[in-house]
C-alpha cells in the first residue's frame, strides 16, 4: 500500500510540474548554489535505492567549488530522476554514478549521470524525452514508472538555458549529459562582470 502510495503520488507531482511548464506556469527559485551541495543531495537521495540492490555509486569532480545561478530544488530533481533511473535499469551489484566538469571557456557545467544498465537502441533514443513514453510497454515489462521522468529532465534543463544529451550503447548502459550556464565568480570578479542569470 506505502509503495503505491507512493507511485500515485510521484504520478501526480510529475503531472502538476509537466503541466505548469506547458502553461508557462513554472517559476524558477534563481539563486547562487553550491554544485557540489546539490550533487551530494541528490547522491544521498538514491543512496537508499542503490544500496538495496547492492550498487556502488561513483561521484566526480574537476571542481574544488563552483556556484551555479540556478533554483536548486529543480537541479535536484534533474539530477534525482537521472539518477534514479540509472539505479532502475543497472543490474544487481552493477555501478553507476555522476561526474561533473567545468568548462571555463564555454561558460558551462556538465553534469554526467552514467550506468552500466541495459542501455538503450539507437531507434529509440529520440523517443526518450516524450511525456508518458516507456521504452518497454509490455505487460511483463521489468521496470515500473510513469514515463514522465525524462521528460520533466528536459523541461526543466531547457528552463535553466541548459540542454541535455545521451550515449547508449544497449547491454552495456548510459550516459545522461546536462548541460548548464556557469560563470566562474573568479572570472567575474576580474572582468568586472555580473554573473548571467539563467
Amino acid at each position: 500500500i506505502e509503495s503505491s502510495g507512493r507511485h500515485l503520488l510521484d504520478l501526480i507531482n510529475d503531472i502538476l510540474d509537466l503541466s505548469k511548464i506547458e502553461a508557462d506556469k513554472l517559476d524558477l527559485q534563481i539563486e547562487p548554489c553550491s554544485v557540489a551541495e546539490i550533487c551530494q543531495a541528490s547522491l544521498q537521495l538514491v543512496k537508499g535505492m542503490a544500496q538495496r540492490k547492492h550498487q556502488k555509486i561513483g561521484f566526480t569532480s574537476n571542481l574544488a567549488s563552483a556556484v551555479i545561478q540556478a533554483d536548486p530544488r529543480r537541479v535536484k530533481q534533474i539530477l534525482v530522476n537521472l539518477l534514479s533511473n540509472a539505479v532502475k535499469f543497472t543490474p544487481e551489484g552493477g555501478a553507476l554514478g555522476l561526474d561533473v566538469k567545468g568548462h571555463e571557456e564555454e561558460g558551462i557545467i556538465q553534469f554526467t549521470v552514467w550506468d552500466e544498465g541495459s542501455g538503450i537502441k539507437e531507434g529509440d533514443l529520440k523517443r526518450l524525452f516524450t511525456p508518458f513514453v516507456q521504452l518497454d510497454s509490455s505487460l511483463s515489462r521489468q521496470q515500473s514508472g510513469t514515463g514522465l521522468g525524462l521528460s520533466l529532465v528536459s523541461k526543466l534543463t531547457e528552463l535553466h538555458g541548459g540542454s541535455v544529451s545521451v550515449e547508449s550503447e544497449v547491454k552495456k548502459g548510459s550516459r545522461f549529459t546536462v548541460s548548464l550556464l556557469w560563470y566562474p565568480r573568479d572570472k567575474q570578479e576580474k572582468e568586472g562582470k555580473e554573473i548571467p542569470q539563467a
